[in-house]
């Protein structure tokens, strides 16, 4: 009878870039990194992205578009920091909505709800300069 030994491989970060050492068991169950999926993405050169309709997110109206030429499929994985930061970061969203409830469509100075998630919006934004300066 011979044991199977685990697969070990290496793969890329989809957020920050870094390699993953991940470890499969024969059983399926995986070790280091978030596996999510495999994703398309589009292959430069062969295509355009094409205005399919718009959509409103927040305050602002943005374009829908659609690629229109060839694509390839990758894996989408996470090394365990980033998924770990990205866990926190929506940890504290659900917290403000559980606790002032979903953001108000206009910003008023006062408002409970509105000056938590103004906070939110300070915290976020300064997370996302401190990466930018990494």
């Amino acid at each position: 009878m011979t044991k199977l030994e685990p697969k070990k491989f290496i793969r890329l970060c989809s957020v920050c870039g870094k390699s993953i050492k991940v470890t499969v068991y024969k059983d399926g169950h995986y070790r280091n990194g978030h596996y999510f999926n495999r994703i398309s993405l589009p292959i430069k050169g062969t295509g355009q992205y094409k205005k399919i309709g718009t959509t409103q997110l927040s305050k602002m109206v943005v374009d829908v578009v659609k690629w229109t030429g060839k694509e390839r499929k990758v894996e989408y994985w996470e090394c365990n920091k980033c998924y770990e930061e990205a866990l926190h970061e929506n940890w504290l969203e659900e917290t403000l909505e559980r606790l002032f409830g979903k953001r108000c469509k206009d910003y008023v100075k006062g408002c409970a709800c509105c000056d938590a998630w103004h906070m939110y919006d300070i915290i976020v934004e300064c997370l996302h300069e401190v990466k930018r300066q990494k």
